[in-house]
């Protein structure tokens, strides 16, 4: 898969998405269920853009790609990419963590009012977009990416082990 940049218009335009999503929660009482919508979001969509292939990685770089760049460009005037993220070092465990975490954060936007589910969304595009900056993406594969790896190869070994 060849890498996706994400420009400093995406970023300015991820920033101003995950503020303005911030400021509003925190107007409306700062109430746990929109913490807890956000954090998820912006969870998801980094974990996604950690992965180095497969339909996650691929949907979070589309998304950065084809909608965060161009419209953070045309909002900022500039067009500069940041230098492409490492690889994170996501196993296929982690893969799996990540798809059971989106199935997750997928029944809970289901359940969810459109405020919460708006905060999910910007969430999701502001973590997919973070997850493509160099620095952010280096910081998640040493904090998030062992624990999450760690998770789903355990998950994989009882699936194993259930086969045997």
């Amino acid at each position: 898969m060849t890498s996706a940049q994400l420009s400093y218009g995406g970023l300015g335009l991820a920033v101003a998405v995950l503020v303005l999503t911030t400021v509003r929660w925190w107007r409306r009482g700062h109430q746990t269920p929109g913490a807890a919508a956000l954090s998820g979001g912006l969870l998801i969509g980094l974990l996604s853009a950690l992965c180095s292939g497969g339909l996650l990685g691929f949907a979070a770089r589309y998304l950065t790609i084809e909608a965060t760049n161009p419209l953070g460009n045309k909002l900022t005037g500039t067009g500069d990419l940041f230098a492409p993220a490492a690889p994170a070092g996501m196993t296929a465990g982690g893969g799996v963590a990540t798809t059971l975490l989106l199935v997750v954060t997928v029944l809970a936007w289901r359940c969810c009012d459109a405020q919460l589910r708006r905060q999910i969304t910007a969430g999701a595009v502001s973590g997919s977009a973070f997850g493509l900056a160099g620095g952010i993406s280096g910081l998640a594969a040493v904090v998030l990416v062992p624990p999450v790896n760690a998770f789903g190869d355990q998950i994989l070994s009882q699936v194993a082990a259930a086969y045997q």
